[in-house]
């Protein structure tokens, strides 16, 4: 008989900060950048700041780390390809049924991943301001990408860190249904109308799932949304598609919770496998990557 199929929903975070202070980074870091294809390489040098070189490093591991997991794939047979749009998609192996995808902001990467084949996550630092804009300049600035109903929500939140916060839990929805979809940039980010009920307290700790969202005026029921809080500075979302398999968890139980569980640079590599050695074991990579400035938040 053979195995039944398992869930395969997952949301994991993994702190770019916990990977810098650790005793083995260098060791961690030199297996990882060879653990993935040159193909996959080739962006993270280019970037100027040393988070978000390693959080692209993270972002690649955590697609192959899934991949493996997920399909018992052995790793260095893994393969991902773009769509037209650049969104990834798992080529090798073939015809998979979930869905994977994973977002940086702030001091974490995220994972999100679904039984069924459209998912997208977005993870949000909330800061309190931007670019010196008091909450309701920024909203102003930014009013093109959001709805009239959004604005009016924005901008009746009694304090300028609540304004923001309301700012930034559209701007993820929005970005996670665009990576569900895999649109990637639109046009028209005001043709995308969340409605958010008030009486659901929106505050880690939080796992809200009914919000909704219409596409100019019409309701787009063919998606859930998942929206949590990493910690108390970050917060989360995921868009899925209503339609799961039998094996899903939320199948079986609508009201289930999977809230994001922390994980750590050594797990990410449990299964990798040397895909693309370098010459001096990575030592001359390593040594490029940590001339990068620091960000400074």
């Amino acid at each position: 008989m053979a195995d039944q199929p398992k869930c395969k929903c997952n949301r994991w975070v993994i702190s770019l900060q916990a990977a810098f202070e650790r005793n083995d980074f260098e060791k961690l870091f030199r297996k990882a950048v060879q653990s993935i294809t040159e193909e996959e390489f080739q962006r993270i040098p280019e970037f100027r700041h040393r988070e978000d070189a390693l959080a692209c490093l993270f972002g690649r591991l955590l697609l192959r780390h899934s991949a493996q997991k997920f399909s018992g794939e052995p790793w260095q047979n893994i393969k991902f390809e773009r769509t037209e749009r650049g969104k990834p998609f798992l080529a090798v192996p073939e015809n998979t049924k979930f869905g994977l995808n994973v977002s940086h902001q702030g001091d974490y990467v995220a994972f999100a991943s679904s039984c069924s084949p459209q998912v997208g996550v977005d993870v949000m630092r909330l800061d309190t301001e931007r670019n010196n804009k008091t909450a309701d300049e920024y909203i102003n600035s930014m009013a093109k990408s959001a709805s009239p109903e959004e604005l009016r929500m924005m901008r009746s939140q009694p304090t300028e860190a609540m304004k923001m916060t309301m700012f930034y839990r559209y701007w993820c929805l929005k970005e996670a249904i665009l990576k569900a979809t895999g649109v990637g940039i639109m046009k028209d980010l005001n043709s995308l109308d969340f409605r958010v009920n008030l009486q659901d307290r929106y505050r880690p700790g939080a796992f809200v799932t009914t919000t909704t969202v219409l596409e100019d005026g019409k309701l787009q029921d063919q998606w859930i949304f998942e929206e949590t809080f990493v910690d108390g500075k970050h917060s989360a979302a995921v868009c899925k598609e209503k339609n799961l398999p039998r094996e899903c968890v939320f199948r079986k139980d609508p009201e289930a919770k999977i809230f994001f569980s922390k994980i750590t640079f050594d797990s990410l590599l449990d299964n990798a496998e040397i895909v693309n050695p370098m010459p001096n074991d990575a030592v001359d990579v390593f040594e490029d990557f940590m001339k990068k400035p620091r960000k400074t938040f």
